[in-house]
């Protein structure tokens, strides 16, 4: 009888540090970053012996979907479901949208474009301010280099814009950030911007209307604004221990309030 008691005490006292050291590594998209390390910190803090590193790093959607098929992530933040190959074995989960718009300078006098304007300006049929009743200059395109997920939601949603080939004069940079910044800091420049935080951190920032719609959330929330992506992460399997409890975490009232405050809207 000792010998069990001893036995079973044995077995309580090897599963504890396996709990305790459970751990899981977070990263992807940049559009999410800033909003998993807040909810990261506030998780920690209420469980202890559950450990979340967030890579504050961004690596694109791509990298996030990589990544966690590689093992170097247990959760991968993207801007969309994956498709076609990079299916397999991954499971999705959207957790808010956030808009997609057409960025200016708080110091344009510009407010609103239309379909048409975009597809002038970012082809380089438009190149000055003039020609948008916007005062004069140079219109300076700025764009991403690849894995936009912005430029693909136009795309997708604005006719002329499908097949439309961006300016040569364009200014190319590789990540999101990059390219917010140049809206935030520089007159004169013009972008594919997004919501969340990113938008948060740059309040020289301003999302134009377009077709007379404003990007305000209850129009993206309705659909009557129709331009907007979606955040999500994915994981190897279904999420299991660590990864469900910070997920599930996540999409309680708690775990969305976060995300409000940081501009992303709850599914």
């Amino acid at each position: 009888m000792l010998n069990r008691v001893a036995f079973l005490l044995f077995l309580l006292l090897a599963a504890a540090p396996a709990q305790a050291d459970e751990k899981i590594v977070v990263g992807g998209s940049g559009g999410l970053i800033d909003e998993m390390e807040d909810l990261a910190k506030i998780y920690m803090a209420k469980n202890p012996g559950d450990k979340i590193e967030v890579i504050p790093d961004p690596m694109s959607t791509t990298g996030g979907i990589e990544g966690v098929k590689s093992g170097r992530l247990t959760i991968g933040l993207v801007t969309r479901a994956p498709k076609g190959e990079e299916k397999a074995q991954l499971i999705y989960r959207g957790l808010g949208r956030v808009m997609v718009g057409i960025g200016v300078n708080n110091a344009s006098p510009l407010g609103a474009i239309t379909e048409a304007q975009i597809c002038d300006v970012f082809s380089g049929k438009i190149k000055t301010w003039k020609d948008l009743g916007a005062g004069d200059g140079k219109i300076t395109v700025v764009a991403r280099k690849k894995d936009d997920g912005n430029d693909t939601e136009m795309r997708q949603k604005i006719p002329c814009f499908k097949d439309l080939q961006v300016t040569a004069d364009a200014i190319y940079v590789v990540r999101g950030s990059e390219l917010m910044d140049a809206v935030h800091k520089r007159q004169g420049v013009i972008a594919l911007v997004n919501g969340g935080s990113n938008l948060l951190e740059r309040p020289n920032i301003k999302a134009l209307s377009i077709d007379g719609i404003a990007p305000s959330n209850e129009a993206i929330k309705t659909g009557k604004y129709k331009f907007y992506n979606e955040r999500g992460v994915v994981t190897l399997g279904a999420p299991k221990g660590l990864v469900k409890r910070f997920l599930d975490f996540i999409a309680a009232p708690e775990g969305q309030k976060v995300l409000v405050h940081r501009g992303v809207i709850p599914l």
